[in-house]
């Protein structure tokens, strides 16, 4: 291993976490987003202003779920990495 590297199972898993998070805290905005713009749909606002609305919010949606499938890549392979850790971790020599 180079000098200067190292690869601790805490930062390894403060990293899953995050991106567990990051997935979580995206679908939940997305989720609200559509779920108030339907709300406001349902309360009777529905004319020209709403449809209009309604494609920026579905953009906006788009745009918040789109990195959740690389960040379930990253999530992957840091648990690929924390598995190759915790089996160094095991060698007895």
């Amino acid at each position: 291993m180079p000098s200067g590297v190292s690869v601790e199972k805490s930062a390894v898993n403060g990293g899953i976490s995050c991106c567990k998070t990051s997935m979580q805290e995206l679908t939940s905005s997305a989720h609200s987003l559509r779920s108030d713009y339907q709300n406001a749909g349902a309360g009777g606002w529905n004319d020209k202003q709403y449809t209009a609305l309604g494609v920026i919010v579905q953009e906006c949606c788009d745009a918040l779920t789109k990195p959740i499938s690389q960040l379930q890549e990253c999530q992957k392979k840091l648990e690929q990495l924390l598995a190759a850790i915790m089996e160094y971790e095991g060698i007895t020599l």
